[in-house]
């Protein structure tokens, strides 16, 4: 696997190394996955708290790295997510190399509709059925005896940008998006790929027509998603959930299982017991 020095991914980066200038990363990693060979960003103490033992190299201000712990190795910068951005740039060249040496994989009896276009690093299990004019993204499975709609996109990046002056800098999606079996997607819904790390969707989801699944979501076995619902990143839905149309979930939160939510419902803080919620204005007479 091609690897960069720390001090070669430094330099790529606009940052200055410290520790091991030799040390070789080999992947762009989340900060609670981090391994020797991989290198996280950490721009405040919630990403240091839940930063892996076994973190090879971090990108940070110089001042957080004296509450670093787990390594001895950083690329120090003024901004880590800005620079996060910038190490997914480098990392998502071999990554798109990468998945074009991959063949998909396709079980037996799958149907696939005109127009559907399955990219290279795929897998897609028995008796799967793609209807016409959907678009798979490289690293993305499909397990048995699913069903995907037409329109429906899986795996396009997700909605991740650095601000800059004047703009944005786009953040590269390096993760896949891993959907289990018995699994149903509606027509024109989109699902992102990870940003690090996959999008999960588990055995036995439904999800209706015109829903926005975004990056690093995780919804639970048997979760039910009505039509033009979307979450935001890195939400992690439980199991036999009930989710209604038009729902809105901020990001990095979490509901339990056994949740029903209704209809037109804007979701800003964690679920954390099962029941009924809902949080919607009455219509009113002016």
């Amino acid at each position: 696997m091609e690897s960069f020095t720390l001090e070669q991914l430094a330099k790529l980066i606009g940052g200055t190394p410290l520790g091991s200038y030799d040390l070789k990363i080999t992947q762009l990693q989340d900060s609670k996955f981090c391994d020797s060979s991989s290198v996280c960003y950490a721009k405040d103490k919630k990403f240091i708290d839940s930063l892996s033992p076994k973190a090879g190299a971090v990108i940070t201000t110089k001042d957080l790295t004296t509450q670093i712990q787990s390594t001895k190795n950083f690329i120090i910068v003024d901004d880590p997510y800005l620079a996060y951005a910038k190490a997914s740039k480098v990392f998502s060249d071999r990554y798109n190399r990468e998945n074009k040496k991959i063949k998909a994989i396709f079980g037996n009896n799958v149907q696939i509709g005109q127009n559907t276009v399955i990219n290279p690093n795929c897998i897609i299990g028995n008796n799967v059925l793609i209807h016409d004019n959907v678009s798979i993204y490289s690293c993305t499975n499909i397990g048995d005896n699913s069903i995907i709609h037409s329109g429906t996109v899986i795996g396009s990046d997700g909605f991740g940008y650095a601000p800059i002056d004047n703009g944005w800098h786009k953040i590269e999606h390096l993760g896949g998006v891993s959907i289990g079996k018995n699994v149903e997607i509606g027509a024109n819904t989109a699902i992102d790929r990870g940003a690090l790390g996959n999008t999960v969707i588990k055995d036995g989801v439904k999800i209706d027509n015109k829903v926005h699944i975004a990056h690093n979501t995780i919804i639970g076995e048997n979760t039910a998603i009505a039509g033009m619902s979307g979450t935001a990143g890195s939400v992690k839905i439980g199991k036999n959930c009930q989710i209604a149309g038009q729902v809105g979930i901020i990001g990095h939160i979490e509901i339990a299982d056994n949740v029903i939510v209704m209809a037109k419902t804007l979701v800003t803080k964690s679920l954390k017991e099962a029941g009924v919620y809902s949080g919607v204005m009455p219509i009113q007479k002016h």
